[in-house]
């Protein structure tokens, strides 16, 4: 059986009778709380002001019971939470929700996402008639949509955090073993088409860039297509003082990402030994969760800090000189970039790190294509301040203008307005 749970107890705003709000029921992977990785980062943010407007009710899956400790957090916004663990169940009745996964046409990629259980809940909510929109969050789960009979007036949205099979053929260059290649080659297939026939099904799908949404543009066409990008606090993230005297580099990433770690590893292997021959006394911190398990092989370097997860990153912002973004796969749009930008801190990034973003080389960030090139680069912003104070300006600047969530929600609330209007 699944291991589910409901928290109808912490409903906040007023009486039921009395709310006239109409009701978004969000699908997630993982809890809005706490914002330690992007996902969570933009659940919260868009789930707190979509709130205002709407009475909000989440279903969320979860790699493991602990993770609904955080549920106390979410009672300001969330009326409603349900949830599953992700791969519960005995041996038995996971080989048998995995036939009857792949037996309704669903991809094998998207398996551990299911829950019968979460799968029923949502059918039995949607069923009454309740729920005027239901929005899902990541195509793996889009598998949910199945919840909404035929004919019912809830409207539905997929949001797309990345593409798939683009992800999987971007981390590829990830890895050098055969085995691990294959892998990565075999779920890129699995994905092909699928998330294109999936989006068809739903009546608006969301999209963080305008390069995403060409890609699903070019492969869905009469889809309906919405950017609503991801963004930053900057009312809650100023600007940093310069930091102190030193020669300090900063990465900021959930180290059980995959891409995540293998930037790291790029970093430490290639990028800072190359640095550290024009400025020896530079130094590079971790900050993730995760990082001194994922990245223990350099535990023991002098000019490497892993700090794992940090409730709060602001401290080593402040030591920082640059922060450095040397993504080689992934997909979607860095929350990592815009947050060093409203913090005041120049960025040096690959040219995927900083895809999807509105930003130009030389204006906003530095973008370097190799290992010397990256070296160079985090150099240039070591000893020119006046540059690296320039970027910054500008980059402050970008995302005051289009990467505050405030304005990204009135983008989603403008969404929900045309749909309910149909």
């Amino acid at each position: 059986m699944d291991m589910a749970g409901d928290r109808r107890d912490q409903v906040a705003g007023p009486d039921q009778d009395q709310d006239r709000r109409k009701t978004v029921l969000w699908l997630t992977y993982g809890l809005p709380w706490p914002t330690d990785r992007g996902g969570s980062i933009r659940y919260f943010n868009l789930i707190r002001q979509v709130a205002a407007r709407y009475r909000v009710l989440l279903f969320a899956m979860l790699e493991s019971a602990d993770e609904a400790r955080h549920l106390p957090k979410l009672a300001p916004f969330c009326e409603r939470v349900e949830w599953a663990v992700m791969r519960a169940g005995s041996e038995i009745e996971r080989a048998r929700d995995l036939l009857g996964h792949l037996l309704r046409g669903r991809p094998l990629v998207t398996w551990p996402y299911c829950s019968r259980s979460l799968e029923t809940k949502l059918r039995d909510l949607v069923s009454t008639g309740t729920i005027h929109i239901l929005q899902i969050e990541h195509s793996f789960l889009a598998p949910f949509r199945d919840a909404v009979p035929d004919g019912s007036p809830c409207r539905t949205i997929l949001s797309f955090h990345n593409f798939g099979e683009n992800q999987y053929r971007s981390m590829l260059r990830m890895h050098s073993g055969a085995v691990a290649k294959l892998g990565l080659f075999v779920k890129a297939v699995l994905m092909r088409g699928w998330e294109a026939r999936l989006a068809a099904r739903f009546d608006r799908c969301l999209v963080v860039s305008e390069i995403e949404a060409q890609r699903l543009r070019a492969v869905a066409a009469d889809t309906a297509v919405s950017l609503v990008p991801n963004g930053v606090d900057t009312a809650a993230l100023r600007p940093l003082p310069e930091a102190a005297a030193g020669k300090r580099l900063i990465f900021v990433g959930h180290l059980r990402y995959p891409p995540n770690i293998d930037a790291v590893r790029f970093l430490a292997r290639h990028i800072l030994p190359a640095l550290r021959t024009r400025i020896p006394e530079a130094r590079l911190t971790v900050v993730g969760e995760g990082a001194p398990r994922a990245l223990r092989e350099f535990a023991g370097r002098a000019d490497i800090d892993l700090v794992g997860r940090a409730s709060c990153p602001l401290p080593y912002y402040q030591d920082a000189h640059v922060a450095v973004v040397p993504l080689r796969a992934g997909g979607g749009t860095r929350l990592k970039i815009l947050e060093a930008m409203a913090l005041g801190r120049p960025v040096v990034s690959t040219p995927l790190g900083c895809e999807g973003l509105a930003v130009e080389d030389g204006k906003h960030l530095l973008i370097a294509h190799d290992v010397e090139g990256f070296a160079a680069a985090v150099a240039r912003l070591l000893t020119d301040r006046p540059l690296a104070a320039r970027l910054s300006r500008e980059a402050r600047a970008l995302v005051e203008r289009d990467y505050d969530w405030t304005s990204i929600a009135d983008r989603l609330l403008g969404v929900y307005d045309d749909l309910l209007a149909l």
